[in-house]
């Protein structure tokens, strides 16, 4: 059985790639609770391998590209663990969280702008050798600009900030320039959400060697810990699907009332740029995450006693499989040199962010959120918060919901000029 036929049958029941992937993180998660393996799991957590063994799964050619597996995933299965987290939150000891979170996410968003301008610096050289052709040098910074609204909002603002640079009509170097943004996208930025993932079982003596003061993260912690233990009861069939129901229900409902409101809001809205702001798939989200903190002051959240956060864990889990599983990275193939340019750039964000968390003596789990949230965005932010505070995957994405609105604007008006500047001097 080879991967091409594997990948082919996959295509052709995209109900077998779904019970691929839960037996994966299935079977990940049970050995991660046997002895002999613990030491692996210390070091690289459980949340890691859902991600990582998929990814790797993919880059071997085993999962195909696009399938309505990935789709139903997105659209449903996130909304709907993401609604079942929330109704547990405890909102008024969240918000004790707000300063620290916005000053750390834009920090991290400020780090992205850097490191844009040493990844260009370190790549200029190879023009000039002929490493990478010198024609792309003239629309480079479109480009980068481009990717620049991927690593601080998502992809919603990468098209955004590519369309309004470029314009209807693309040249085939503007292209080819695009598709290395791309290529760089999956194969820097999904490393490096795995990095951010393993460092959950480091966080506390890195927290140690940061002097950072944990205590508010620990109450919070601790408070819905004990709400949630002492409320626990044992699963019943009536309230398990009363709770899946309500969720997918949710979902739905937030998906259509999106793409309704989507339409309305941009009827009159030409610019790509706030076109992007008010996408449906944002919207969705917004609206997903309302109705799940709304219905954590009704007796909704009392569902949270008969484990309705673990069910929402679950679905997460498979979230992170599904975007492992697109994680190719053998797409770097045609100008693999800018592989280098999205390193540095990596690096130096993650550098930056470091500096300011020192000084600051914030703790790591905003760190690592901070930038999730810039790089990946909305679908995987909450995905790391969790793995380092599992009761708090809903400040990665209250991040990203931030990073969505300034990374546009970050790329089109902070980004894009000095790259431009950059590149002609």
């Amino acid at each position: 059985m080879t991967p091409a036929s594997v990948r082919a049958y996959f295509e052709a029941e995209p109900i077998a790639l779904f019970i691929a992937l839960c037996a994966i993180v299935a079977g990940i998660y049970r050995l991660s609770e046997t002895r002999a393996l613990a030491k692996v799991f210390n070091i690289l957590p459980s949340v890691f391998w859902f991600y990582f063994i998929p990814m790797l799964l993919a880059t071997f050619g085993f999962f195909p590209e696009k399938s309505p597996t990935f789709t139903v995933i997105r659209d449903y299965f996130l909304p709907t663990s993401l609604f079942l987290l929330f109704i547990s939150v405890s909102l008024p000891e969240l918000l004790k969280l707000g300063r620290r979170t916005l000053m750390i996410m834009l920090a991290a968003t400020g780090a992205v702008i850097l490191g844009s301008v040493a990844g260009v610096l370190a790549i200029l050289p190879l023009f000039k050798s002929g490493t990478l052709p010198a024609e792309h040098l003239e629309s480079l910074w479109k480009g980068v600009a481009a990717l620049s609204g991927s690593w601080t909002g998502g992809s919603a603002n990468m098209a955004a900030v590519w369309e309004s640079l470029t314009g209807e009509t693309k040249t085939d170097v503007e292209r080819q320039i695009y598709s290395a943004m791309i290529a760089v996208d999956v194969c820097v930025a999904y490393p490096w959400m795995a990095l951010l993932v393993a460092l959950a079982g480091h966080q506390v003596k890195i927290n140690r060697w940061l002097k950072a003061d944990t205590r508010r993260i620990e109450e919070v912690n601790q408070r819905i810990a004990a709400v949630s233990e002492g409320q626990s009861r044992p699963i019943a069939t009536a309230k398990f699907l009363y709770m899946i129901a309500l969720a997918l229900v949710t979902a739905l409902a937030c998906k259509f009332f999106g793409a309704e409101l989507q339409k309305i809001i941009t009827a009159g809205i030409e610019s790509p740029l706030w076109r992007s702001i008010f996408g449906a798939y944002s919207i969705m989200i917004v609206l997903v995450t309302l109705v799940g903190l709304g219905c954590s002051f009704t007796p909704v959240s009392r569902l949270e006693s008969y484990g309705a956060s673990k069910v929402g864990y679950a679905l997460l889990f498979l979230v992170l499989a599904r975007i492992g599983a697109e994680g190719n990275l053998n797409v770097i193939r045609t100008f693999p040199a800018y592989l280098i340019m999205g390193i540095v750039w990596m690096l130096v964000h993650g550098a930056v962010l470091l500096v300011v968390v020192k000084f600051s003596r914030t703790p790591l789990f905003f760190a690592v959120t901070a930038s999730q949230a810039n790089v990946g965005g909305a679908v995987s932010a909450p995905v790391v918060a969790a793995a380092h505070q599992p009761s708090l995957a809903v400040v990665g994405l209250l991040m990203a919901i931030v990073g969505n609105v300034v990374g546009t604007f970050a790329g089109l008006f902070a980004v894009a000029p000095l790259v431009h500047w950059l590149t002609r001097l």
